[in-house]
């Protein structure tokens, strides 16, 4: 449960430069907790694929969201390209 509360809430964007002002996001979790083994497909192309795992001040976020000391572990990322 720790582990999603720290997980819960991330976006994934692809970049060719490796920003994400000019990504495109592919992927946005939504406000319940997200499964730990996670897939997902995205119908884009690009250089980088950006994990962001916003905690903003100010806004409100569900209760088991962990909004103190958020660490992400990823522990395997598998990108396939056609």
């Amino acid at each position: 449960m720790r582990q999603q509360g720290r997980f819960a809430g991330f976006s994934l964007y692809v970049s060719d430069d490796g920003e994400i002002d000019s990504s495109s996001r592919c992927y946005k979790d939504g406000p319940q907790l997200p499964s730990l083994n996670f897939t997902t497909t995205c119908i884009t192309s690009g250089r980088y694929v950006i994990f962001y795992n916003e905690r903003i001040s100010e806004v409100y976020y569900p209760e088991k969201y962990q909004l103190e000391t958020i660490f992400t572990e990823l522990c395997e990322v598998i990108i396939m390209g056609m």
